[in-house]
């Protein structure tokens, strides 16, 4: 099936990853594009987050900064077997949470709280192509650890900590894609399964004696499963319209380790989200010449409404990207940059007391995404 996807509409996909904690815990919006290109083709792309989340506690005082700077880089590789069947192999980092309470003196504050998910998966896709429309379709292995350092938990006993062995589990992708070649259409629904893991975890208590206790158990928790519709349409000569809407089940992950509830009063988790989310970014793209183009995009995400935490300091977003792609015989290279608008949020303690007001918080993402024909 001849391919339509214009260069410049990849601004879509590099800078899928948005903020710290926007969409709850994503990172790379599991993009899968790539298998939906033309031979065969190698694509690294580097994305870089510097986000400023700040506060003020209910006392008055500043938060300081709660959200380190993070970076990641995915890598995809895809080649036809023959005219009709082609294989992909992607490397992302998919989900992922980063925060770091380093200010505030009173006991209301946070101060000293941490907090760590990582993830990473390596997806296998196979697709078949017919006349207008491809299915495709494979396996991923995922890979999943946490971390939590929680000084505030010595009222319900003892100072927290918890460490993890990563976990590995399978899950799998299914899509399928339609296209126009000859008004540059394509639409692509991709469905996500969720994954299931059984992380090994350490967790130690300290009581104000300094006496620490250390427990061995399991964190047993899911990643969610996702849709992804893509598309994209020519509007005029070299002129493309492209977005997404993504929908992830974030409802289906809850982080709660045993002991970790055991102290808490109201038996807390350390993450659980009460409802799913749906983002939405739309792009527009135009093609300058053979080799340069240039595209705008925009996205948002709503608020999901309630209190949030410590390891949820935002609420939702919007934003504005712009990029550009230089196109060789062998070589493409796009870069991008956007802007977030950090949704903000109230969070609360105990009794669902505010305890500290996030607002007018902002993230800069910056990408690099190379391909090579080969």
């Amino acid at each position: 099936m001849k391919r339509t996807l214009i260069s410049f509409a990849v601004l879509g996909t590099i800078l899928g990853a948005v903020s710290v904690q926007a969409g709850g815990f994503d990172r790379s919006g599991q993009d899968t594009s790539i298998i939906l290109k033309d031979g065969n083709l190698l694509e690294t792309t580097s994305v870089s987050v510097s986000p400023k989340v700040t506060g003020t506690y209910k006392s008055g005082a500043a938060t300081g900064e709660v959200a380190p700077n993070y970076s990641f880089t995915n890598i995809a590789f895809r080649t036809d077997i023959n005219d009709k069947i082609s294989i992909a192999v992607i490397q992302d980092s998919p989900f992922g949470a980063h925060v770091d309470w380093t200010s505030g003196t009173l006991y209301q504050s946070y101060k000293g709280v941490k907090a760590e998910i990582k993830s990473s998966a390596t997806t296998i896709l196979t697709s078949y192509g017919l006349d207008n429309v491809t299915i495709y379709g494979g396996l991923k292995n995922q890979e999943m650890s946490a971390s939590n350092s929680n000084p505030l938990m010595m009222a319900y006993g003892g100072a927290y900590n918890i460490t993890s062995t990563p976990d590995s589990s399978l899950g799998y992708v299914l899509g399928a894609a339609f296209e126009k070649p000859e008004i540059a259409m394509r639409i692509a629904l991709t469905y996500h399964s969720k994954v299931s893991h059984d992380i090994a975890i350490s967790e130690s208590v300290t009581n104000a004696s300094n006496q620490t206790t250390t427990t061995v158990g399991v964190l047993s928790t899911k990643t969610p499963e996702s849709f992804n519709l893509d598309f994209q349409t020519g509007i005029a000569e070299n002129t493309l319209l492209f977005g997404t809407i993504r929908r992830v089940n974030w409802t289906q992950l809850e982080l709660t380790p045993p002991i970790y509830k055991s102290l808490h009063p109201a038996g807390a988790s350390l993450k659980k989200f009460t409802s799913d989310t749906t983002s939405y970014s739309l792009g527009l793209g135009r093609k300058f010449s053979d080799q340069w183009s240039g595209a705008v995009t925009y996205g948002t995400e709503s608020a999901e409404g309630v209190g949030g935490s410590a390891l949820g300091p935002t609420d939702g977003y919007n934003k504005m990207g712009v990029g550009v792609t230089y196109t060789g015989e062998k070589i493409s290279v796009t870069l991008g940059a956007q802007k977030v608008n950090l949704g903000d949020t109230q969070i609360t303690g105990a009794n669902d007391a505010t305890t500290a007001s996030m607002t007018g918080n902002t993230s800069l993402v910056t990408a690099v995404k190379i391909g090579y024909k080969f």
